[in-house]
């Protein structure tokens, strides 16, 4: 029943005005914004994350108000195809995808005032695409491993990589679309071997550390722009800490507190039913977690929210 009043919910959201903002504008409106006309006070937000860590809900949070619009995958094939060949080092040219993203910058700042920009997908080549857009502010959506694991699982993450023989990396995944085939990337190097003998849960939890690692990396690279961490577990259905968001990025109109717990029926992408809890992994997949964890990306646990 729960899961119909989410759909039901889900579906009277896309009749709003909020759902209108963001639906992915055409390329030929696009180009209109070549040259941008905004003021000296506009903000510009990039938010980056593993994926299953609120940046949805982030997003939306920012869209709910005029004076903001709030993105999350709006390019989705796009971003899903700039992870690939951004973690596989491909030649490929990636001019065309920086110069929608400024355009959808342009178009956001011109009409909006105010633009932030989140996807799961753009969580390598992070200071390149920093370095290109120029934004004001920097976000590193983070969410616990174990519960992050729990949901990428959930997700069905390389639930189909022993349907076939994988020989050497990079792969295409396989899966119902396009940016879920480029997303689950693989190792790269010597690696692969052991990890393809993991459990599937052993393999989301090096897919999780891999990726805040790079984000977290490349955060560290980049100067003269103001970044900001944000645990998913300290600022959930918070509000208090909405109301730091208010002050501190000028959101107009502030929403009363029951709009703002209402915000997390807005976003559209829960995972099935089916869920393997921590407390259901067998040892082996608990030590796997473990080590991979602690070996790849032991930072989590020194990250602390900064708003």
């Amino acid at each position: 029943m729960s899961t119909l009043i989410y759909k039901i919910k889900n579906k009277l959201f896309r009749l709003t005005k909020e759902a209108a903002k963001v639906k992915r504008p055409s390329y030929e409106e696009l180009v209109k914004y070549k040259t941008c006309n905004y003021s000296n006070d506009s903000k510009f937000i990039l938010s980056f994350g593993a994926g299953r860590c609120g940046q949805n809900w982030f997003a939306k949070i920012f869209n709910s108000h005029y004076n903001w619009i709030g993105t999350s995958e709006r390019f989705s094939n796009e971003e899903a195809f700039y992870r690939f060949i951004s973690y596989y080092n491909l030649p490929i040219e990636k001019e065309a995808i920086y110069q929608l993203f400024e355009l959808a910058r342009n178009r956001d700042l011109s009409k909006y005032n105010n633009s932030f920009i989140a996807s799961p997908y753009l969580s390598f080549g992070v200071q390149d695409l920093c370095e290109r857009l120029q934004p004001n502010y920097l976000f590193f959506n983070l969410r616990d491993p174990v519960k992050s694991v729990e949901s990428f699982h959930r997700k069905g993450w390389y639930s189909k990589l022993n349907n076939f023989e994988i020989k050497k990396s990079p792969i295409i995944d396989i899966s119902i679309n396009l940016k879920r085939s480029f997303s689950r990337v693989i190792p790269k190097n010597d690696y692969l071997n052991e990890w393809l003998k993991l459990t599937n849960i052993g393999k989301i939890a090096w897919y999780w550390a891999t990726v805040n690692k790079a984000i977290f990396d490349d955060f560290k690279k980049l100067n003269n722009i103001e970044k900001h961490y944000f645990k998913l577990e300290d600022i959930d259905q918070n509000y208090n800490f909405y109301l730091n968001l208010v002050n501190k990025f000028n959101l107009k109109n502030q929403l009363k507190e029951k709009d703002f717990y209402n915000i997390i029926n807005k976003t559209p992408n829960r995972g099935p039913k089916n869920k393997y809890k921590f407390n259901e992994w067998n040892k082996l997949e608990k030590l796997e977690f473990e080590n991979i964890i602690n070996k790849i990306f032991p930072d989590f646990h020194s990250i602390k929210t900064t708003i």
